[in-house]
């Protein structure tokens, strides 16, 4: 079907909403969203904190339709709609429709488009955490169908969106399984209080033992800190490519040939990188190396070499990635200039119960087989999301 367009500017069929509140609870409100509540490339809103629990210091105001945009980091592409009224971080935007859009239900999937996001990402400012803003967001011009089309437009989009969605909600329920079960195994009913807080209570199975995370390292070592370059001989894993508990080449940088200490900085297969320095949300985040080719590591991670006498490094990745731990891990975590830090004396004092290695064998090869089905419905999760924003590429340009 041929589609005809029209070309608009983005702050003609959107606006920011500024709505605020000194006290949330008594106006009303019970739960917040910050950053670390949106998924990337997802409109879906899966999890939130409560105000009550957490009192954050979030004073914008956010109603059930609204559209969250998050400004910190535009790469990530976090954007969603708000299935109820909160209170949010102040690095999300709040946007709605104009009532000149008359397909209002458009406007999500416009904001969760390439060429809402290339503006985003071209015309943020700043270096280890870049904004934008929606003075700049606004003034983006961008095709649309001509409003007889965009019914069906909007009908085509929403039945990409559906299956992606259902593929979605396969993915996270394989994950709660996986972590369901990896909880029972590593921690046999032990919890925050009797692990992290008063280890003297925890149940200790016969053969297990509670000892730490130095106690089953051979070394840490920091990462390099060199100005790294789109080309050259040496790939340069960075914060960014630790993905889902595994070391990701996506988005490389590069060394040049005659960098020196090449060979102290290459990554060995069972190396785990542990992020030491990021957003809250990002910081602590642990990966396994388990690539053919020869890798650096850059600062801001740290290389953790295990001791497989005691533990395995597949086995030790999975506990430090366990949602419990990475919570015990940022409490850890000192807040710097938009940035968190975690010092790899902390991570060492972190207490892990370890069973007979024969059983971590077992608990290995159990939690590779929800990894490998999980790494298949993220294959097809990326599939449906390419169509979907083929789709959003073909109607907004």
């Amino acid at each position: 079907m041929m589609i005809d367009k029209q070309t608009v500017k983005f702050g003609d069929i959107c606006k920011e909403v500024k709505l605020t509140t000194k006290d949330p609870i008594a106006d009303g409100y019970e739960r917040y969203i910050g950053l670390e509540h949106l998924d990337s490339g997802s409109l879906k809103i899966k999890r939130w904190g409560m105000i009550a629990d957490d009192s954050p210091s979030f004073t914008r105001v956010f109603k059930k339709g609204q559209i969250l945009f998050g400004k910190r980091r535009p790469y990530l592409k976090k954007a969603a709609i708000a299935e109820f009224d909160g209170i949010c971080s102040g690095d999300i935007i709040v946007m709605e429709a104009k009532s000149n859009l008359t397909h209002k239900e458009l406007l999500p999937h416009i904001i969760q488009s390439k060429v809402m996001w290339n503006w985003a990402i071209q015309n943020s400012s700043g270096s280890l955490s870049p904004r934008t803003k929606f003075f700049v967001l606004k003034e983006l011009e961008i095709t649309l169908p001509e409003k007889q089309q965009m019914s069906h437009c909007l009908e085509v989009i929403d039945k990409a969106q559906e299956c992606f969605d259902g593929i979605d909600l396969l993915h996270a329920d394989i994950y709660k399984i996986k972590t369901k079960l990896a909880y029972d195994r590593m921690l046999k009913g032990n919890w925050y209080r009797q692990i992290f807080m008063k280890p003297d209570e925890a149940n200790i199975p016969k053969g297990w033992r509670l000892t730490t995370i130095g106690d089953v390292l051979i070394d840490t070592q920091y990462g390099l800190s060199e100005a790294l370059e789109k080309a050259g001989e040496y790939p340069v894993l960075r914060m960014m490519n630790i993905t889902n508990g595994y070391v990701d080449p996506n988005d490389m940088k590069y060394l040049s040939s005659d960098y020196g200490d090449a060979e102290k900085y290459t990554l060995n297969k069972g190396d785990l990188v542990f992020n030491r320095t990021n957003s809250m949300e990002w910081v602590g985040r642990t990966g396994i190396f388990e690539l053919d080719d020869k890798y650096l590591f850059a600062s801001y991670l740290i290389r953790l070499v295990v001791d497989e006498s005691q533990v395995s490094p597949f086995y030790l990745n999975q506990y430090l990635n366990l949602p419990l731990v990475q919570y015990r891990l940022k409490a850890f975590a000192t807040p710097g200039v938009s940035q968190a830090n975690i010092n790899p004396g902390s991570l060492k004092s972190l207490p892990i119960l370890l069973p007979p290695i024969d059983e971590i064998a077992d608990t290995d090869t159990l939690l590779r087989f929800f990894d490998e089905n999980i790494k298949s419905v993220v294959s097809q999760k990326h599939d449906s999301m390419s169509v979907l924003e083929n789709l959003k590429s073909e109607y907004f340009s």
